[in-house]
């Protein structure tokens, strides 16, 4: 299992996210292809007897579940709703990155039975994440676009995007890398920081550069993306990360991680300037305004279809400045009350299973990892909140592969027995 997984995290970095196979659609990619090779290969194996899966419980299989439910229940009307083709289309696109996540979650939660095998398959997305970002940093010093030359080397696949791989924001030009977007950039960036930090603390047996070179280049494709939204996601998974670290070990981060944001800033020149030029404008920036005028046209949509929506992915406003960049708003109005219940539930709950994990396992590993992951997903959730996170694929893909090292977690604590409360009195002298 741990080549499958392991597969599939390399491809969702290595490969544009925006390459696909066309005779597939938008979720022809090539990790989707191998994330739905997962999802049939599971199948056949409960089908075969070869593998059981009540044998095993994880709340993260439920999550995908509902999420799964959820969404056919509202797919399932979109016949009655008068789509064009195009947002028909798009609501099977919708199903079908439910499958391949799906495929995700069960293959590495309840394939990756050991914690050598969960931290084989996270060094591989970590390595991966790692070439993305290399990508992401020579389109930004020396204009060198490695993805185009990948785009160019797969026969049968076509680019499905409008986006350009490099995009002025300010003074400043913001990058790609092998991302649909600089926004997924830096949140990827942000997702991937907190579980590049934990291989680089547990492997102490590698040598520094193998260590710590992915941290180091993760961490650039922050300035490189110019986003809001990266350093959001880059703070929130940090800190969570951090909080739950050995007091020693928080003790370190809490005086080398201001260290490591003064480089970053050196590294790029009138990266803080321009984002805070941004954040101050508030309302008077486009961005930022268009986001605030999303809420009325949200409510009055989400009163048309309350319950059930439109179906996932079916919103496709003519004007660009009426887009949701809130997942959770185009999650009410495209699958309305039910709907958005399974969209929380994939981001949120995951969080709330990994801190658990880590809260009942005793192995300091396992802890570390844990923590790592839970900082990992609350930096998708909290993001989630700042643009239409499930559009893009190489975030979408992540965060499945998150949830499912997550459940992998869980049940690998679960094996273990709880932590012995030391029953010595407390020394009062």
């Amino acid at each position: 299992m741990v080549a499958a997984v392991g597969t599939y995290a390399l491809c969702l970095f290595v490969f544009p996210s925006d390459l696909v196979l066309r005779v597939v659609g938008g979720q022809g990619f090539v990790a989707s292809l191998v994330a739905l090779g997962l999802l049939g290969g599971w199948g056949l194996s409960v089908l075969l007897g070869l593998h059981n899966p009540l044998l095993v419980r994880h709340p993260t299989r439920g999550v995908v579940g509902l999420w799964a439910v959820t969404s056919l229940a509202c797919w399932a009307m979109t016949p009655f709703h008068g789509l064009s083709g195009t947002q028909q289309l798009s609501a099977d696109r919708w199903i079908m990155l439910i499958a391949s996540s799906a495929g995700v979650v069960l293959v590495a939660a309840e394939g990756l039975e050991t914690r050598e095998a969960l931290l084989s398959v996270l060094r591989l997305a970590v390595l991966g994440a790692a070439f993305c970002s290399l990508v992401a940093v020579l389109q930004w010093v020396l204009t060198l676009d490695l993805s185009g030359i990948i785009r160019q080397s797969l026969p049968g696949f076509e680019v499905n995007s409008t986006y350009s791989v490099y995009q002025p924001r300010g003074a400043l030009t913001r990058v790609t890398g092998t991302t649909l977007h600089p926004i997924e950039l830096g949140v990827v960036a942000g997702m991937m920081m907190p579980l590049a930090l934990a291989l680089a603390i547990q492997d102490r047996s590698r040598g520094a550069w193998r260590r710590w070179g992915p941290v180091a280049l993760i961490g650039l494709s922050v300035p490189a993306s110019v986003s809001r939204s990266a350093v959001l996601s880059v703070l929130v998974a940090l800190v969570v990360f951090v909080v739950l670290l050995p007091a020693r070990t928080r003790a370190s981060a809490v005086v080398f991680l201001p260290v490591g944001a003064l480089l970053l800033v050196l590294a790029r020149p009138g990266y803080i300037r321009t984002l805070a030029t941004f954040i101050g404008a508030g309302s008077d920036d486009l961005s930022v305004s268009s986001r605030l005028d999303d809420y009325p046209m949200v409510q009055k949509m989400v009163a048309e279809h309350p319950w059930l929506g439109t179906g996932g992915g079916t919103f496709m406003p003519l004007d660009a400045l009426d887009i949701l960049d809130n997942q959770y708003l185009k999650g009410a109005v495209e699958l309305g009350v039910i709907g958005l219940t399974g969209v929380v539930a994939w981001l949120v709950i995951p969080v709330v299973t990994a801190l658990h994990a880590r809260h009942r396992s005793a192995d300091p590993t396992l802890r570390l990892v844990a923590a790592a992951l839970a900082g990992a997903a609350c930096a998708n959730a909290v993001s989630s909140a700042t643009f239409d996170s499930l559009s893009f694929n190489m975030f979408a893909g992540l965060h499945a592969l998150v949830v499912g090292c997550i459940g992998a977690c869980w049940i690998q604590s679960g094996r273990q027995p709880p932590p012995v409360p030391d029953p010595s009195p407390p020394n009062r002298s």
